[in-house]
């Protein structure tokens, strides 16, 4: 990885712990009515530690720059926030080894085997009221942006707004996965932290990348 590229990289990074260092308390509030009210100091916390212990590697390429801060984020992560956001990032990671320029068909690879890392780590599936019913439908959007040959800043903000979507449908499905869900029907109503911090992180990524 060249120096300007490591440095886009690590900024990237850094606009997300901001993001998420600002949403902290809205993300604990979303938590506290279906969970234990810390979702947003987790996630902010685990993001900074992992960009933190990242240091200064200006070798890596990124994808396994993506791997690195994915495997800091397991390691500093809650019990169930690391495991799947680490995962989610070194999936992706995986897909972009060697690349410093990333095109549409790459975006789409790379989050798609995201979210197949979530499902397998999280065993759940899309409407089960989690993070997935966020990435999910950015995923298809993706898909049929490159099917449709638009250009990528087109299905960068399509995406956006597909995972914004997704995020605002939780508050309608019942919880069956984590803690959540042994609330019940006591869920709906609310919208899922993990899909709402999932929205801020992608949309995050998007509107910087566009800027690359």
């Amino acid at each position: 990885m060249s120096r300007k590229t490591y440095i886009k990289m690590k900024n990237l990074f850094k606009r997300i712990v901001q993001k998420l260092e600002k949403e902290k308390a809205y993300l604990n509030r979303l938590d506290a009515n279906i969970g234990d009210g810390d979702h947003g100091r987790t996630i902010a916390t685990s993001f900074r530690k992992a960009l933190e212990k990242l240091g200064s590697k200006e070798n890596l390429d990124i994808g396994v720059f993506l791997e690195e801060m994915g495997r800091n984020l397991v390691f500093f992560g809650g019990a169930a926030t690391g495991p799947l956001f680490g995962t989610a990032f070194v999936e992706a990671g995986k897909t972009l080894e060697g690349k410093e320029t990333i095109f549409l068909e790459d975006w789409t690879k790379a989050l798609e085997n995201a979210e197949k890392g979530i499902k397998r780590i999280g065993k759940a599936k899309v409407g089960e009221k989690t993070m997935l019913d966020a990435i999910h439908p950015a995923v298809l959007s993706l898909k049929e942006s490159l099917s449709g040959n638009d250009s990528l800043k087109k299905a960068l903000k399509k995406a956006g707004q597909s995972a914004q979507k997704g995020m605002e449908s939780t508050k309608d499905l019942i919880s069956k996965k984590g803690r959540s869900s042994r609330l019940g029907e006591r869920t709906k109503g609310h919208i899922d932290p993990g899909a709402t911090s999932s929205y801020f992180i992608l949309v995050t990524i998007i509107k910087t990348c566009k800027k690359f």
